[in-house]
């Protein structure tokens, strides 16, 4: 009722594009097919994709037609339902029926493929379903598109739903609106939203959308013809450095696109929605869309970070802070967005370190010097190191003895205190843990550790041990991140939460981290969210 059009593009082959694969008997109740039979037909047999009539009455005068004819073959239950004028007129009836289901609330085009599906698959047809209904490909991009637009068009044919996108940031200086442009992942809508919104002299503050003469296809058109003068000043600014846009920019046919683009009659179809209900849209056919992809983003910017040559820590560090601060306000943006359809939420288990960064040579050497050295002990590069750097439980137990009583000890006592204070699951070994307690012990008073700076400096292998445990730790985030990014069932907020906390228990990791004397940090790279795609001709 919406959009005719979805029965050529959503429903049937590009092979048989006069055949949808979804039939009427495939609703489970009869009057909903008998309803699909005749919108559908009515679909088919338009030229141009749109009904003759207003959907509701097509509707109604088809499925009059339709059982006419199944009353005139003698059809007993639509003879009685001809002959029942309250059933078509009277409160409750079908009159009534049809216009309540044209509420966009009851349906919207960018999930009616989904819902299809649904109903081909509860099908009580009697043979059984071996081949899944034909996916529409790359209309389903166009899905996503369509719903996008229809966001920006609820805006531009009533700027008084803009209000459904406002909120109180905790930052004066952000957009009081928890949609942005950069939300939209097609750079014409992103353009047009910041025209229209969120950019500088946005259309929904000007005279004309205040103006309460100024009303219908008028309205429309000329709010339209302001926001594309806005997009263009836009274009003109990204111009420099966007090659994409100076083309846009110098398209002689752009103008006249975009305003055909805009203020075409689909866009509406949210216009007359309660702010709440075009505001949940937007999120689950913009905002989510976006923020799961930024954050899948975020992931890989990351791990290229930490697998680059050369020192991490301070670099990484600032690479975590700003993870952390942009999800904390892209967590505020969804708190203030409408709530979203329910859905489930699920936990991402987090994954063992890696055997790869076992390190047991580097760490043997590091129990050792501290065994055979107070002076090591006191190193600032000694007392960044935690039980976690250390992947050899004998070694990880060893190493929380001397943190709590980090005078000498007899290797027997030492060993029995690994034993009673150790923070590992796992069984351990004490005769190796008395061959290594003894071995130190009986070399400390002839041997003392080399620091000096070399590699085999203990404070160097310290020093290294906890950039170790940091890639480990931050790529360990970055799985769980990027699986979380990657569940659909789990809810946009629980995703945040849980990037939030894993970035945030890095960066603590980092911070123990002294870079080596004589390399700066590297300069983070942030996710490119608003990068050009080439598209601003239009969706």
């Amino acid at each position: 009722m919406q959009d005719p059009s979805f029965v050529h593009w959503g429903l049937t082959n590009p092979a048989t594009p006069d055949e949808p694969w979804l039939q009427p008997t495939d609703f489970r109740t009869p009057l909903l097919g008998d309803m699909y039979e005749v919108l559908r037909n009515a679909a088919l047999q338009s030229p141009n994709g749109y009904f003759a009539k207003p959907p509701a009455i097509e509707l109604y005068h088809g499925l009059w037609n339709l059982y006419q004819a199944r009353a005139a073959q003698g059809d007993q239950a639509a003879q009685r339902l001809i002959a029942d004028r309250n059933a078509w007129e009277g409160r409750g009836g079908l009159w009534e029926y049809i216009n309540h289901l044209q509420s966009p609330q009851h349906g919207h085009p960018s999930t009616a493929y989904q819902y299809a599906v649904e109903v081909w698959n509860a099908s009580p047809r009697q043979e059984p379903l071996t081949q899944a209904p034909p996916s529409p490909g790359d209309a389903q991009a166009d899905i996503q598109a369509w719903g996008a637009l229809s966001i920006v068009g609820a805006v531009l044919h009533n700027p008084r739903n803009a209000e459904a996108f406002r909120y109180q940031p905790q930052d004066p200086t952000a957009s009081p609106y928890w949609l942005q442009g950069e939300d939209f992942d097609d750079e014409f809508l992103n353009v047009a939203w910041q025209a229209l919104v969120t950019g500088p002299g946005a259309v929904i503050h000007s005279e004309a959308a205040c103006d309460p003469y100024l009303v219908g296809d008028e309205r429309v058109i000329t709010l339209t013809r302001l926001a594309v003068d806005n997009m263009q000043a836009i274009l003109a600014q990204r111009a420099p450095t966007d090659p994409a846009a100076a083309q846009a920019l110098n398209d002689p046919t752009f103008r006249a696109r975009a305003e055909l683009l805009l203020q075409q009659d689909q866009n509406a179809s949210l216009t007359h929605l309660p702010p709440d209900q075009i505001g949940r849209h937007a999120r689950e056919l913009v905002l989510d869309p976006h923020i799961r992809n930024y954050v899948a983003q975020l992931g890989e910017q990351t791990n290229a970070e930490i697998r680059a040559a050369g020192p991490v820590g301070q670099g990484l560090l600032a690479t975590l802070a700003r993870s952390v601060a942009a999800l904390q306000r892209l967590r505020e943006r969804v708190n203030s967005a409408a709530a979203p359809t329910s859905i489930q939420t699920q936990r991402v288990r987090v994954t063992q370190p890696e055997t790869a960064y076992a390190t047991p040579a580097r760490e043997r050497a590091i129990i050792d010097a501290a065994l055979q050295s107070p002076d090591f002990m006191r190193t600032e590069q000694y007392r960044a190191l935690r039980g976690e750097d250390f992947t050899i439980p004998e070694y990880k137990a060893l190493f929380e003895a001397m943190q709590r009583h980090p005078t000498p000890w007899h290797p027997l006592l030492l060993v029995q205190e690994a034993h009673l204070t150790s923070s590992t699951s796992q069984d351990l070994n004490g005769d190796l843990m008395v061959q290594i307690a003894s071995a130190a012990y009986a070399d400390a008073p002839r041997t003392a550790p080399q620091m000096d700076g070399s590699p085999q400096d203990p404070r160097v292998m310290a020093q290294q041990l906890v950039t170790v445990t940091l890639r480990r730790s931050t790529e360990q985030a970055n799985t769980v991140v990027t699986k979380a990014a990657h569940t659909p069932q789990m809810s946009t907020d629980a995703m945040l939460g849980i990037a939030a906390q894993q970035y945030s228990q890095a960066a603590q990791s980092a911070l123990r981290y002294n870079p080596t004397p004589g390399h700066g940090p590297r300069q983070p790279q942030q996710p490119q969210t608003s990068q050009s795609n080439g598209h601003y001709a239009g969706v």
